[in-house]
């Protein structure tokens, strides 16, 4: 199954409706509109019916403002379409920015680029305070170098400092809105990138829920290096933060920014869910600043850059907030320091009592992380004071400890410093449950309290899939695994089910299913980038070594409009090339042979449709070392075969499979010698595959000829 699974469950871009729509009573063709000035585009788009697309004809403009409202559109209504003429070949530049307002707008295909839109956001989601866009979507657009100004820095307050102008890119109002496949790269001036606005006003009431959708989108280069308003994304602000939101923000790369603020995300409002982004050598981290009850996992937080040294995980600030299957590599957010903004997961002190929530004044201050949740993560070499912090006081009125907090199986290995910290100032003491977590840390656990931490020895495997698997000591190591079923919803990292007892960490080493969410790179998301599901559906996508080679077998279900495999390497897990071309030929199996070139060999397959859409399976890799680890004989063979292994494990399995990819048999290990029984079984060519417990495979391949 291909990466891009989860885009299933999301709604399709149509850029051109030619169905009939029953609109008032009365049935109404779709027409598409070409258009080449402002005047038109906001007459068109104004005028618009359900299924009618307003189409740019390609070419530079400098139009200014940009607004328009069209209520003719409804929640279940087909698209009212604004699009260029092709993907990118509309170019917005001086100070062009859009508004707008209505139901069922879809915005695509645009590009802004080295323009300045002073203090206005390029693209809202409103035409008026009090006009807002409903169930509207901005997709495949992309902004570039689209900055108010170029000094790149105000005062710690976020203000104008010295005719710095603070704008936004995007802001969304209304609800139930989606920013999608969009490309944000090169935002060197405050203010946030992305908002999510309330139309609460005074604290802490609650404003309108929003359900809004922020996802595969691509940021990089976000540069601003004022100590506030520096945000890439933020969800709410502090005077409505008690608003339940819903947003959910997922498969989002955030990748080579540089920015001061020691937030990415910036979570200001409750009933949030931040999942399966991936962050790679990019400042800050994400921060559950102000709100409640929001949900953090299946991220990956990852730095190469050894000049990223204020990168984190995950601050946690406020009652209820649940973190879980995370992964976090090679973080050195708070090298040489306990009491940091910056380190892998952090819990906040509080300045006040976590029910004192109606004093206004408290608005914008720290509520202690009471009642977080804290499970199933894996740190790895990573350095600093800790990896995991509890009870950190940011200011001398940060006084009051998290209360009722559980710390439960996750991995923890530290190159530097300790696996726990909890920091002594404050009122009280933390407390918190904790049990299976497992670590490694050169300066101890850090904790005089044991109970839930045990040390050990944690040698990380090889890089697949984008991540360091765990050592195999965390399977099924898990306590009480029952408990955190609803937490989890019985999955891991990789989106994978997880086995009965879990296993300790991010990842199920054995887990189930297809892996549908990996590290991201900017192939996968961003502006022009699979916005549809593909015809193709992957079955299965193994690989084995044989005399040498390198062996790759996929078998899929249908191939509809579907036009070739492409077969990508990588000797590290991380920089692919194209090794080949497989072209479709609507069969059920296919194959491909390759050298064994590396010690370690990564494999991928793109898999691309006739329109030029594609997507990616799950990353496979071999060891030039495997096809040592056991021989088998006679070969040919015609009713014994005998597998030879070099050493026996209890809990190695061979696996017999024909040239289909079937299993035919599958049996326990119980002699370096073992004989197995083939007869029966047709003329030609099987591959028979030793598995370890880890997750390993070998492969050789043996002849049946009777």
């Amino acid at each position: 199954m291909v990466f891009h699974k989860l885009i299933k469950r999301m709604r399709l871009v149509i850029s051109m409706m030619i169905s009939c729509l029953l609109l008032n009573h009365s049935i109404c063709l779709a027409t598409n509109y070409t258009v080449s000035t402002k005047v038109d585009l906001i007459a068109k788009m104004s005028a618009a019916s359900p299924g009618d697309t307003v189409i740019v004809s390609d070419g530079s403009y400098n139009w200014g403002q940009i607004s328009f409202s069209n209520k003719k559109g409804s929640a279940t209504s087909a698209w009212i379409v604004l699009k260029s003429e092709t993907f990118k070949g509309v170019v917005f530049t001086g100070n062009t920015y859009v508004q707008f307002s209505g139901k069922h707008i879809l915005v695509s295909g645009f590009r802004f680029a080295n323009g300045n839109s002073g203090a206005n956001d390029v693209i809202q989601f409103r035409n008026s305070s009090g006009s807002f866009a409903n169930y509207c979507r901005v997709s495949n657009i992309t902004i570039d170098n689209y900055n108010s100004d170029s000094t790149g820095s105000t005062n710690n307050t976020g203000t104008k400092n010295g005719g710095d102008t603070l704008n936004r890119w995007v802001s969304l109002y209304g609800t139930h809105n989606r920013v999608d496949h969009c490309t944000f790269i090169n935002k060197f001036n405050g203010s946030p990138t992305v908002v999510v606005w309330y139309d609460s006003t005074n604290y802490p009431a609650k404003g309108t829920s929003t359900f809004h959708l922020i996802d595969s989108n691509y940021f990089k280069g976000h540069g601003y290096q004022g100590s506030n308003e520096g945000e890439v994304i933020r969800v709410g602000t502090s005077v409505n933060s008690r608003t339940d939101g819903y947003n959910i923000i997922e498969y989002n790369l955030f990748e080579d920014g540089t920015q001061l603020d020691p937030e990415i995300i910036s979570n200001k409002s409750n009933f949030n869910t931040y999942r399966y982004n991936t962050f790679r050598n990019h400042a800050g981290g994400i921060t559950l600043r102000h709100g409640r009850y929001c949900s953090v996992y299946g991220n990956n937080f990852i730095k190469t850059n050894t000049n990223r040294t204020t990168q984190y995980g995950i601050r946690i600030i406020d009652k209820g907030h649940k973190v879980y299957n995370n992964y976090i590599e090679n973080l050195t957010g708070n090298y040489n320091s306990n009491t940091s903004l910056r380190c892998p997961i952090i819990l906040f002190n509080g300045v006040t009592n976590s029910n004192d929530t109606a004093n206004p004044a408290f608005a914008a201050k720290y509520f202690a992380a009471d009642s977080a949740i804290v499970a199933f993560n894996t740190i790895v070499n990573c350095y600093g004071g800790a990896g995991i912090v509890l009870g950190f006081e940011v200011d001398s009125s940060g006084l009051y400890k998290p209360q009722g907090v559980t710390v439960a199986n996750n991995l923890i290995s530290m190159k530097k410093g300790q696996a726990v910290y909890i920091d002594s100032v404050g009122t009280g003491t933390v407390t918190y449950a904790a049990e299976g977590n497992l670590f490694s840390a050169p300066s101890g656990l850090g904790i005089g309290n044991t109970t839930g931490f045990t040390k050990k020895t944690l040698t990380f495997k090889t890089r697949a899939n984008g991540i360091l698997p765990s050592p195999s000591l965390v399977q099924d190591a898990g306590v009480n695994t029952s408990n955190y079923v609803s937490l989890l919803n019985g999955l891991d990292v990789e989106a994978r089910t997880r086995s009965a007892i879990y296993d300790v960490g991010a990842l199920e080493l054995n887990g189930t299913g297809n892996v549908v969410a990996i590290p991201l790179d900017s192939t996968m998301v961003g502006a022009g980038t699979p916005i549809v599901t593909l015809p193709v559906k992957l079955s299965s996508f193994d690989g084995m070594l044989s005399n040498g080679n390198i062996i790759l077998k996929w078998s899929v279900a249908s191939e509809k409009d579907f036009l070739q495999y492409e077969v990508e390497y990588s000797s590290t897990g991380n920089d692919f090339v194209r090794a080949g071309i497989v072209s479709a030929a609507n069969k059920e199996t296919y194959k491909f042979e390759s050298s064994l070139t590396a010690t370690k060999n990564y494999y991928r397959l793109k898999l691309i449709n006739k329109d030029g859409s594609f997507s990616f399976s799950k990353v496979i890799v071999l060891s030039a070392s495997q096809s040592k680890l056991f021989s088998v004989y006679p070969n040919p063979a015609k009713d014994i075969v005998v597998v030879t292994v070099n050493k026996l494990a209890s809990n190695n399995t061979l696996v017999i499979i024909d040239e289909k990819g079937k299993v035919i048999k599958q049996t326990t290990l119980s002699a370096t010698n073992t004989p197995i029984s083939v007869k029966g079984l047709a003329d030609g060519l099987y591959h028979i595959q030793l598995l370890e417990k880890g997750g390993n495979a070998s492969t050789n391949t043996f002849i049946i000829h009777h």
